[in-house]
């Protein structure tokens, strides 16, 4: 699953062959008519501001012209999308489309709603935050938290899971994570601080260290009528029949005299 992530602003040029868009460096932004030409530096474009794991909310935009101070926008498309890397080159997916704007009505639509632009058509990709707040809840089980100034972000709730901040990340926190957040201290601390009685339905508690010790200053031992089946040598146990404490030495049980 694709964690959604926005940034304040990133864009990178982008041509489209074989029908898929690639991502260009950003000296190829004199290709595409943007006013960014010569402004963006190539740590700005989106390879360098989204991880192959993540969606973010896109813009696709196609000018007329390559004359950043006559050209026109004759196509806009919104949604979002992801990359994907192979070798080298990166290659942009549009996921899920939001909204399409055509100028002249002149190219068709694919099947999942994008504008099918043809091959070596040069386009600008950014990023951008929704102004619209439903936008942010298209995944379901979804809130919205900041993961940066002015950056809200969806994140999305695995099933049996909890939202917590993890490696600087607000994020859903799976058990695994959670006790990589509960280290062992904090374990001991808080069985420590626990006032309240700890009861524990297991039928096998063991502490596997030979060195071990149960250090208390009162020990009960559950009454019971008879003697268990399934014993081991050293059970001891307060057999309410006989009303005296009983060992098992491997072979038999034996009675433990006490004086009155």
């Amino acid at each position: 699953m694709r964690k959604i992530r926005n940034n304040n602003f990133a864009a990178s040029p982008a041509v489209v062959k074989d029908g898929e868009i690639q991502l260009l460096h950003a000296d190829e932004f004199k290709h595409t008519g943007s006013h960014l030409t010569g402004c963006l530096h190539e740590d700005q474009c989106l390879v360098h501001a989204f991880d192959t794991d993540t969606e973010f909310f896109y813009t696709i935009e196609n000018f007329d012209s390559t004359d950043i101070n006559s050209r026109e926008l004759i196509h806009l498309e919104r949604g979002l999308g992801h990359i994907e890397k192979s070798g080298k080159t990166s290659h942009f997916i549009r996921d899920v489309v939001l909204e399409v704007q055509q100028r002249d009505s002149d190219l068709p639509i694919g099947k999942d709603g994008h504008l099918d632009f043809p091959d070596d058509c040069y386009l600008v990709i950014g990023s951008y935050i929704p102004r619209n707040y439903i936008d942010l809840f298209y995944n379901e089980h979804s809130i919205v938290c900041s993961t940066g100034a002015l950056t809200p972000s969806p994140i999305e709730i695995e099933e049996n899971s909890v939202v917590g901040r993890l490696h600087g990340e607000i994020k859903s926190l799976d058990s695994e994570d959670l006790c990589f957040i509960l280290t062992t201290d904090y374990v001991i601390k808080s069985l420590k601080d626990i006032n309240a009685p700890i009861l524990i339905a297991t039928n096998h508690f063991e502490m596997l260290n030979d060195k071990s010790k149960l250090l208390t200053g009162h020990v009960v031992l559950k009454s019971r009528q008879g003697k268990p089946r399934n014993r081991e040598k050293g059970s001891i146990i307060f057999n309410s029949s006989t009303n005296s404490l009983e060992f098992f030495d491997g072979s038999k049980w034996k009675t433990i005299k006490t004086e009155n």
